[in-house]
């Protein structure tokens, strides 16, 4: 199961940036992550349900107990080897929706990527 993997990395660099900002001088001191958005490749052989459920239980203990994990499927950029014309797939059906043809050529499409997260403003008296 690569999702623990995966979200143990995704966990690693969201608390690592967490420490890097509250680091930096005159900064307003970040607290617990209440949300993390990530794009999940369309190729990437990940189940959403198990990669919220790793999340979970690895953020048991961490500033991130308790964090939402927003997961969107990034388009997968694709051209069509039989007519040339490109699209983005949204969804693993895999025909050209100019031809149907389903010699497609398409690169990626197989990560995780942490694209931003929310944090509450720690209280600090």
């Amino acid at each position: 199961m690569h999702e623990a993997a995966l979200v143990q990395g995704l966990l690693r660099t969201a608390l690592r940036a967490v420490e890097e900002h509250n680091a930096r001088p005159g900064a307003r001191r970040a607290g617990r992550l209440t949300r993390l958005c990530c794009r999940l490749g369309l190729l990437s052989c990940v189940e959403p349900q198990s990669l919220r459920a790793c999340f979970e239980l690895f953020a048991e203990g961490t500033p991130a107990a308790g964090a939402e994990l927003v997961l969107e499927t990034a388009p997968l950029a694709c051209r069509c080897e039989d007519c040339g014309a490109t699209f983005a797939l949204e969804r693993r059906h895999f025909l050209c929706p100019a031809c149907g043809g389903e010699r497609l050529q398409f690169h990626g499409g197989h990560g995780l990527t942490l694209m931003g997260i929310d944090v509450e403003a720690e209280n600090t008296p």
